[in-house]
C-alpha cells in the first residue's frame, strides 16, 4: 500500500499510511444505504472552493444578492472540469430566509419588523466591536459610527474573529456607506447584515425563487426561518405549490437517502482490496 492511500478490504478490514497518522482496523458496521456519504463543504475562500471543485458533493454559499450568488456560481462549477467532474456533481446552496403575506406590500413592512427585531441595540454594537476590535459599548447604536479607527491586530472580541483581517478596508467601506445614506450603527448593521432574502406575496417570492435558479444563482436554499416553529409554514403552504405547479419543486421524494434527495449521483467507493 502506498503511503497516504486508504485501503479497504471486502471483509471490513481497512488500513492507512499517512504523514500525520497510521491506522488500521475493521469496520463493524455496513456501509450506509448512500454508500459514499455527502461531503458539504463551508468556505468561500480560493482554497475552500478548490477542495469542494474536488471532493465535496455540497458548497455553502452567502450570496443572496442575485449578482454576487452568480459570480460564485460560475467561479466554483469552472473549477469542477479540471478535477474531471462535470458541474450537476457539486451543487451550490446559499442560505435564504422568506417573508411571505397577502400582498408585497405587507411583506416588505412584516419584513422590516423582523429585520429590526433580529438586530437589536445590542447585537448592532457586538456586529460593531467585530469589526473595530475593540469596545464600543459607550457608543450609542442609534447614533453616528465611531470616530475611532479599528484595533488592526486585535485579538478576538466577544467570540467574533471574522473581521480578523482588513478590518481597516471594512471599516472604510461602512463609514462610506453610512455617510452616503446618513445611518446610524443599528441601521447600517441592519442594512449590511439584514434583510430577508425573498420578500412579497406567494407569487411574488415563487418568481423570485424561481429566477434565481434558473439563472444559475444557485441550485437550491437552505431555508433559515426567523421563527421557531412555525416560520415557514407559509412557504410551505402558499409558495411550494406555486412551484411544484411550474415544475421546478418535486411533488414525492424519488428517493431515499441524501444523496438522493440532492439529485447526486452514486460516488465512486473507496478502492477495496479482495
Amino acid at each position: 500500500m502506498r503511503t497516504g492511500e486508504f485501503v479497504r478490504s471486502g471483509a471490513g478490514a481497512f488500513a492507512h499510511q499517512g504523514r500525520h497518522f497510521d491506522i488500521a482496523g475493521r469496520f463493524t458496521t455496513p456501509r450506509g444505504p448512500q454508500g459514499h456519504p455527502v461531503v458539504i463543504q463551508a468556505g468561500e475562500s480560493d482554497a475552500g472552493r478548490e477542495f469542494a471543485a474536488a471532493d465535496a458533493d455540497v458548497i455553502f454559499s452567502k450570496y443572496n444578492r442575485l449578482d454576487e450568488a452568480r459570480a460564485f456560481y460560475r467561479d466554483v462549477k469552472g473549477r469542477l472540469a479540471r478535477h474531471g467532474r462535470s458541474p450537476d456533481e457539486l451543487k451550490v446552496i446559499p442560505t435564504a430566509t422568506v417573508v411571505v403575506a397577502d400582498t408585497d406590500e405587507e411583506a416588505a413592512a412584516y419584513a422590516d419588523e423582523i429585520t429590526r427585531a433580529q438586530v437589536s441595540p445590542q447585537t448592532a454594537i457586538a456586529h460593531l466591536e467585530a469589526v473595530w476590535g475593540r469596545d464600543l459599548s459607550v457608543y450609542d447604536p442609534d447614533g453616528p459610527l465611531p470616530d475611532v479607527d479599528p484595533e488592526p491586530d486585535s485579538l478576538i472580541l466577544k467570540g467574533h474573529s471574522v473581521f480578523r483581517k482588513g478590518r481597516a478596508e471594512t471599516a472604510r467601506k461602512w463609514r462610506e456607506l453610512a455617510e452616503e445614506r446618513g445611518l446610524s450603527i443599528r441601521e447600517l448593521v441592519i442594512e449590511v447584515h439584514g434583510g430577508q432574502t425573498f420578500v412579497g406575496g406567494p407569487r411574488t417570492v415563487a418568481d423570485a425563487i424561481d429566477h434565481f435558479v434558473q439563472t444559475d444563482g444557485a441550485d437550491g436554499f437552505v431555508l433559515v426561518p426567523h421563527l421557531t416553529p412555525g416560520g415557514l409554514d407559509d412557504l410551505v403552504d402558499r409558495v411550494v405549490p406555486l412551484l411544484q405547479e411550474r415544475g421546478v419543486f418535486r411533488e414525492d421524494y424519488t428517493g431515499t437517502t441524501l444523496r438522493d434527495h440532492l439529485g447526486l449521483r452514486p460516488r465512486t467507493p473507496v478502492k477495496e482490496d479482495a
